[in-house]
Order: structure tokens, then sequence, then C-alpha cells
């Protein structure tokens, strides 16, 4: 852990590094690569304001909304249809097609629907996220091993015994795969709606409005803001997966 944490350090301070040589030199224009310290002081301004931390604080409930649905509907839905194995051939197309449907391309019907609001945010959020979890659960189940499945039965295990103390523990790693998916999938498509409508609050309406101002120091700490709640969700969703899920090696 030690070594990672190091080996992340020194990749870090290259990065910086390398940026700032850039900077000085001016190999890009400064008005589109600031330096770091100029992204980094416009960052302690805006914690400073709070007006990013507003922004982040609406981003995330927007995401963790949409991907809380999607957990709760697609787990069980994909435990039933990877259970039963005819179930899961007539509809495997099916999900495989709504999977291929970028869910931004669905913003438009939930603003017909929903109106211009959360609920259609969040909306868009829960499609994207929901056909994955339902996905990733169903072949989690479907693919568990038939020999363990097999000596339970042979042990005069009864069916709903094999399915909550066999099946479910085998589909676990691929349950959680999808959790760790679904969280970044709901930030991309959350910040995305918000690039699109603009909204009172957001990290994606933050972007566009630096942008348009040419605050290209704001709009970087954004960038920089979103890369890494994205990460630290990420690490968090795999601890707890090393946890919980520590059969899965």
């Amino acid at each position: 852990m030690r070594f990672s944490v190091k080996n992340h350090l020194v990749t870090f301070s290259i990065i910086i590094l390398a940026w700032q040589v850039v900077s000085y030199l001016q190999v890009i224009n400064p008005m589109f690569l600031p330096s770091p310290y100029e992204t980094l002081k416009e960052g302690f301004e805006l914690i400073r304001n709070k007006t990013i931390i507003l922004d982040l604080l609406h981003s995330m409930k927007r995401a963790v909304n949409g991907v809380a649905i999607a957990i709760v509907v697609g787990i069980p839905i994909g435990l039933i249809i990877g259970y039963y194995d005819n179930v899961y051939k007539y509809l495997d197309f099916l999900f495989d097609f709504l999977r291929s449907v970028p869910p931004i391309i669905t913003f438009p019907l939930a603003l017909l629907i929903f109106g211009v609001g959360e609920a259609s945010r969040v909306a868009v959020i829960v499609f994207g996220c929901t056909t994955i979890m339902i996905l990733n659960t169903s072949v989690g189940v479907h693919n568990s091993s038939k020999m363990r499945v097999n000596v339970a039965k042979i042990m005069g295990a009864r069916p709903y015994q094999i399915f909550f103390r066999v099946i479910i523990f085998d589909a676990m790693p691929q349950i959680f795969a999808g959790i760790r998916v679904v969280f970044s999938l709901g930030i991309i498509i959350g910040i995305v709606t918000e690039m699109v409508v603009g909204t009172t609050y957001g990290l994606g309406s933050r972007a566009v409005y630096a942008q348009i101002s040419y605050n290209t120091a704001e709009l970087y700490v954004t960038i920089i803001l979103i890369g890494m709640v994205g990460m630290c969700l990420n690490k968090s969703i795999s601890f707890i997966e090393n946890r919980l899920v520590h059969w899965k090696n």
C-alpha cells in the first residue's frame, strides 16, 4: 500500500513539474494552459467562496440519487433474469440493445416527460445505470459455478438456499464491478446534462460558464475536481469490495 501511494505521489509530482515547465516556457498559449500556481490560486478562491463546493454537492446529489435507484432496481431484476436460463436467453438481446443506446440521447425525451428540473437529469442517470446493473448482475448469476450448485444439491440444499448461499455470493464480484461502473457513469451523465441545459448549481454548468468567460483556470479546477471525485469514489468502492467480497481472488 505504501509503495502504491509513493508511486502515485511520484507520478503526480512529475505531471505537475511537466505542467509548470510547459507553462513557464509558454509552449501553449497561457490563456489555454494557465500555470499550476494560477490554477491552485483559483481553486482556493472558489473553495473560500464556497461556490464550487455547492456545485459539487448538487452534482453529487444528482449522481448518487440516480445511481441509488439504479442499484435498488437493477440488482433484483438482474438476479431474477440470471437465475432463469430461458429468461436470460430471451432478454439478453434487449439489454444489449439498451446498453448500446447512449444515455444522454434520452435527455431530450426526459425533458419532455419530466420538464426542465432535477427529475429529468436523475431519470437519464437511472436509465443509463440501471441497464448496466441489470447486465452485470445477470451475467454474474448466470456464470455462477455449476459445480458448487451441484454440490449444494447433493448435500440436500433447497433451491432458495442454493440461490441465497451459493449463487448470490458467486455473483457478488460482478455486481460490485457494475457498481463501480455506474458510479462513474452516473457522474458523467449528470455533468453532461448540466452542460446541455444549465442549472443554478452544478460542476457541468460551472465548466460551461468558465468556458464562456474564458476563465481557463476555473475550467481546469473544475476538471481536476471531477477527476479527483471519480477517483476517490472508485477507490472507496474497491476498498469496500475487498473487505466484503474477500473470496473473489
